[in-house]
């Protein structure tokens, strides 16, 4: 039996990296599609892509949000630089401020320092090539424990679905049962009014015909019955193949609730309904849970 994932799942992990740390949270969701959403410090802005690609590689569905950060132990202020620009415009409007307000009080360093603007961090951190090998393999592995944690969550799924299919199937068997009933009941009822018709000499053959037609067409749910029991074993041979599954299992999802419904309109007993109903609302259930899987 081959896996299957939740679109659910979460990862986190750190690194060391230039006498700081690196760390990466993974988180994703459900979606229709495969979503990819990367924030990355500037020194690794440029390895977006690929940080991408090797998320494609690992998920196939679902809204994946990856944020890396760093964070430093050591100062180095030898990369720190004044922004005369940014420097020059606050400290202006500062002044504007003061005499606008009537404020006497000069403008003060403590008062520049407020904007970060001011001053400016530049990166001289350059990414060699084992540094980036690094990297890679650093997502890559966050992404495998994501996938771990992904693959229990389908696995639980897999367990409650299979579980839902084998109450369907059941409910299946008893429309297969009543539903024959009822077809009997209903032609049984015709019969006796014909038989009456045909005494007072009211009836024709056409009228005989169209009766017994509509008889078989209102009532017989035995096509219905058939088709609802190949797509449950469809969805069955589906959830055993494994993920990814999500997008077609809806697809079958909705040809069991059409067949349910059909079975609901032609229901001629209280019975009957009473199953098209519980069998309506266990295939509703199943698409609930459908609704996370890869």
């Amino acid at each position: 039996m081959s896996k299957i994932y939740s679109m659910t799942g979460f990862a986190t992990g750190k690194m060391a990296f230039n006498g700081g740390e690196l760390s990466c949270e993974i988180r994703s969701l459900n979606s229709r599609y495969l979503e990819i959403y990367v924030k990355l410090p500037t020194i690794f802005r440029e390895l977006e892509d690929s940080v991408k690609e090797i998320i494609r590689k690992r998920i196939n569905r679902g809204k994946v949000n990856c944020s890396i950060t760093i964070s430093s132990s050591e100062i180095n202020l030898d990369n720190l630089s004044i922004n005369e620009t940014a420097v020059k415009a606050h400290y202006h409007l500062l002044e504007q401020i003061r005499q606008a307000t009537g404020i006497e009080k000069p403008v003060e360093l403590s008062d520049m320092l407020v904007f970060k603007e001011v001053l400016a961090f530049e990166e001289n951190n350059s990414l060699d090539d084992d540094l980036k090998k690094a990297f890679f393999d650093f997502i890559d592995g966050l992404l495998q424990n994501l996938n771990k944690n992904r693959e229990l969550e389908g696995d639980n799924l897999r367990t409650d679905l299979s579980e839902r299919l084998q109450t369907l199937a059941r409910l299946n068997a008893e429309i297969t049962e009543t539903g024959g009933g009822s077809a009997k009941a209903a032609f049984d009822k015709m019969r006796t009014r014909l038989l009456a018709l045909i005494e007072e000499q009211k009836i024709d053959a056409n009228r005989l015909e169209l009766e017994l037609a509509l008889i078989s067409d209102r009532v017989d749910v035995s096509e219905e019955v058939v088709r609802l029991e190949s797509h449950i074993g469809m969805f069955d041979e589906n959830l055993k193949a494994g993920s990814p599954i999500g997008k077609k299992l809806n697809f079958i999802l909705q040809e069991m609730h059409r067949e349910a419904n059909t079975i609901s309109s032609k229901s001629g007993n209280i019975g009957l309904s009473h199953l098209a109903v519980a069998a309506k609302e266990e295939i509703e259930r199943i698409r609930e849970q459908v609704q996370n899987i890869e």
